[in-house]
C-alpha cells in the first residue's frame, strides 16, 4: 500500500488556485500540462512509500496518540505558482510555500512519531508545495513560471494519512485516517 501524510487544501485556497489556473489555461503551453484534479490537491508532509497493510493499520491506530501536548492549527502562506523542474518524475506546475518553522516542526513531529515503525527520516530538504499539474511537453519547452499570489493561505488544521492508488494512468488519493489539530474557533 503506497501511503503518505499530507494536509488537504481548504476551500478558500482552492478558489484562489482555481482562478489562477483558469488564467494559466489560456497560455499557449497549457495544453502540455495534465492538470491535477482539485480533489487531489494536498501539501505532502511525509511520503511513506510502499508499506504492508498491517503496518499502515498500526500507524493509523497510533495517530490518536500523536501530539500529546497538543498542536494548534496554523495557516501557511502560499506565495506563488511556479515551475518545479527538479523532479525525477518530470517537471510540475506547483503552488509554493515557505518552509516555515511551524511546517518544519510538524514534519519533524511526524517523523518522530514514525520512528517506532522504522520509517526513516527524509534525506532531502523539505520543499513545501501543492502540485497543480504535470508537464507533458518537451523539457526545453517547460515554462519559466513565477506567478506571485496574494492572500493565499493553507489552513493546516488536520493531518491526513492517504493511500495513493494508480487507476487509469493517474493517481487518486484516498484518505485512510485524519488527525485534527487543535482549533479555537
Amino acid at each position: 500500500m503506497r501511503t503518505f501524510f499530507a494536509v488537504p487544501v481548504n476551500e478558500a485556497l482552492q478558489k484562489v488556485l482555481m482562478e489562477q489556473i483558469e488564467s494559466l489555461k489560456s497560455l499557449p503551453w497549457a495544453s502540455d500540462v495534465r492538470w491535477t484534479p482539485v480533489k487531489n490537491w494536498h501539501l505532502t508532509l511525509k511520503f511513506l512509500g510502499e508499506l504492508p497493510t498491517e503496518q499502515v493499520d498500526a500507524i493509523e491506530r497510533s495517530m490518536q496518540n500523536w501530539f500529546a501536548e497538543g498542536m494548534s492549527y496554523f495557516e501557511a502562506e502560499v506565495s506563488a505558482i511556479k515551475g518545479f523542474p527538479l523532479s525525477q518524475s518530470g517537471p510540475f506546475i506547483v503552488a509554493t510555500l515557505d518552509a516555515t518553522l511551524l511546517l518544519q516542526s510538524l514534519v519533524r513531529e511526524i517523523e518522530q512519531q514514525l520512528r517506532c515503525f522504522e520509517i526513516p527520516k527524509d534525506k532531502r530538504a523539505f520543499r513545501p508545495h501543492i502540485t497543480l499539474g504535470k508537464w507533458l511537453g518537451e523539457q526545453a519547452g517547460f515554462p519559466a513560471l513565477d506567478m506571485p499570489l496574494e492572500a493565499a493561505w493553507l489552513r493546516v488544521d488536520r493531518l491526513n494519512l492517504y493511500e495513493s492508488i494508480q487507476a487509469e494512468g493517474s493517481h487518486q488519493y484516498k484518505p485512510l485516517a485524519t488527525h485534527a489539530l487543535e482549533t479555537y474557533d
